[in-house]
């Protein structure tokens, strides 16, 4: 499987994050060819019709974003590329912005301040990473391994990996090393033993007595 991608820098080129990036997919993940990098500037309608012709046009399976995605007042320019993407997307993947802010957290607390998204569109995956090069990298870290099985589905490849598959695997392997059946052993907690169960009866009768 050929993963054809493009890394786009807003508001201005990163080459330093666009080189480490590039370095992690090449690294981590199988088939991945860099066919697009770019820059561009803070303007909303001009990212969204960028964004929208590497996908239609270009026909990339991967879209990388660097940039453009710290909190920002409302009516201001500045840091929309979620916004740029969000307009783009057809599908959310909310599992990899959620993972990537998760994994970047146990370094600082500020990766909370994030607000890249992730998404589908036709059969493109596009990807918002924070600025620079070291919190690039983190988040692309966090979500690497499964960036090509999202793109197997999207390809519609056969075998494309599934959880239900792996768990199944995971749990039927799990019973083949546990006995068919397994006594409890003396001391473990099941509950209330014979000799506690008739103590317990004799108490309500008692109390019934009592209360009689």
């Amino acid at each position: 499987m050929v993963i054809r991608t493009g890394i786009l820098s807003v508001p201005e080129p990163d080459d330093q994050a666009v080189g480490m990036v590039r370095q992690q997919l090449q690294q981590h993940v199988p088939g991945v060819i860099f066919v697009l990098e770019s820059s561009a500037p803070s303007q909303r309608h001009w990212l969204e019709e960028l964004l929208r012709r590497w996908c239609d046009e270009e026909e990339l399976d991967l879209v990388i974003t660097i940039g453009g995605t710290l909190p920002a007042p409302g009516p201001s320019a500045d840091e929309i590329v979620p916004e740029a993407t969000l307009a783009v997307i057809e599908r959310l993947l909310p599992g990899l912005p959620e993972a990537m802010r998760a994994y970047a957290q146990a370094e600082s607390d500020l990766a909370l301040l994030d607000r890249g998204v992730a998404g589908i569109r036709g059969r493109s995956l596009l990807l918002n990473l924070p600025a620079g090069a070291a919190p690039a990298l983190l988040f692309l870290a966090a979500v690497t391994a499964v960036l090509a099985p999202i793109i197997a589905h999207l390809q519609d490849e056969a075998g494309a990996p599934r959880l239900v598959d792996v768990l199944e695997i995971a749990q039927g392997a799990a019973r083949d090393d546990k006995p068919a059946f397994a006594q409890p052993s003396p001391d473990s907690d099941t509950g209330l033993n014979a000799e506690e169960f008739a103590a317990f009866l004799q108490r309500g009768a008692s109390g019934a007595n009592t209360a009689s």
